[in-house]
Order: structure tokens, then C-alpha cells, then sequence
């Protein structure tokens, strides 16, 4: 009998041991848990080309207080970004080029004249290339992990590798083989974290008022 009980009293320290090693394990696991949420809701994130560029990830805060490519109040939409998702508006962002239909990329705004052209927001210039189908293009990586572009535009102010700071001129506005149709115009495309997105929704979240 003595036996026995020395048995099932090991066998009980055993049982006890893993039974608090499996809580210590899942309370760790936890708290590292909350810990990545928090940080998720603060911070975006990068790319390793970003990272490679020494680029610290910012709060959303920060992603705010852009400003639109133009400072002209006639200036309107020529044409709206194609979304996947929303069938309503994907008829009016097709471009038709050569016998093909081409998915917008990019919001096309419009005027009856010449319209200023400006950065959304500080930044270095990529680059500046000129094409015979798309016309002349700049293309501007900011510090928040976004690249704003800005296409079919003449008279360009600035280069390669140059800083340059919110609302300033960069060019004006233009005309390409393309999008004949729309005259005069900006085509304007944004990447947030590598990814197009919509121009229009970008701003009407993260405008800022004068």
C-alpha cells in the first residue's frame, strides 16, 4: 500500500508541474499579444525597400494633413479611379486606348485651362521621365511610406532627388497621347505601402483645410 501511494504522489507533482508550465506559457503568449495589437493600431507598416531606405514607420496621426495635386477651385474630376468592388463607377474608369480598355490606375483631374500642379505633402522626387504615350511624369516619395505621381504635366520646376516641401509647384498641367479625350488635365496616381489606392477617398480622409 505504501507503494501505491508513493506512486500516484509523483505522478500528482507531474500532473501539477505541466498544468502550470501550459498557464505560465499561454499568460506569456497573451501579453505578447496585446503588446502587437497596440502596436498595430499605432504604426503602419513598411516594406523592406522602405526599411532599406532608413524610413521609420509613423502613427496614423501623421498620415494625416495632405493636400490635393491642385489649388485651382475649378479644377474637377475628368476621371475616377476603377474600384473592383464598386460596379457603379467602373464604366466611368475605363480608358480606351488603341482598340483596348485600360483599368484607370489613377484619378484624371480636369480644367478648361492651364492649372497649377503641387505636392500633396513633403518629399524627395524619384524621378522625373517623359513618355510619348503618358507625357511627362513626376513621381514623389514621401516619409510615410507613400509615393504620390503626378502624369501629363508640363513645365516641370523640379528634378531627381530634389527635397521639396507641401503645396509647392512642381508643374502644370498638361495633355497626353492616352487620354486624349480629357484635354488638358493631371492624371494622379497614390501607393501606400506599394499598393494603389483610391486618390479620392485618400483625401477626402486625410485633407487638410487651409
Amino acid at each position: 500500500m505504501k507503494k501505491i501511494t508513493r506512486n500516484y504522489t509523483v505522478e500528482g507533482i507531474i500532473f501539477a508541474s505541466i498544468c502550470i508550465f501550459c498557464l505560465l506559457s499561454f499568460a506569456l503568449v497573451r501579453s505578447m499579444s496585446v503588446v502587437d495589437s497596440k502596436i498595430n493600431e499605432n504604426y503602419t507598416y513598411v516594406s523592406y525597400e522602405v526599411l532599406t531606405d532608413n524610413v521609420v514607420p509613423v502613427t496614423k496621426e501623421e498620415q494625416k494633413n495632405v493636400v490635393r495635386p491642385y489649388n485651382d477651385d475649378k479644377v474637377k474630376v475628368g476621371k475616377t479611379f476603377y474600384d473592383y468592388q464598386n460596379k457603379e463607377t467602373q464604366e466611368k474608369s475605363i480608358i480606351y486606348y488603341e482598340n483596348t480598355y485600360i483599368q484607370n490606375s489613377g484619378v484624371d483631374y480636369i480644367n478648361d485651362t492651364v492649372f497649377k500642379v503641387n505636392a500633396i505633402k513633403d518629399g524627395k522626387v524619384l524621378s522625373v521621365t517623359k513618355d510619348d504615350i503618358t507625357g511627362t511624369t513626376i513621381k514623389i516619395k514621401h516619409n510615410d511610406n507613400l509615393i504620390s505621381v503626378y502624369q501629363s504635366v508640363k513645365d516641370v520646376l523640379v528634378k531627381e532627388k530634389e527635397e521639396i516641401k507641401q503645396g509647392q509647384i512642381i508643374a502644370s498641367s498638361s495633355t497626353n497621347a492616352i487620354n486624349q479625350d480629357l484635354g488638358n488635365h493631371l492624371h494622379f496616381e497614390l501607393y501606400s505601402n506599394n499598393k494603389l489606392i483610391d486618390p479620392e477617398k485618400f483625401f477626402n480622409e486625410n485633407i487638410k483645410e487651409y
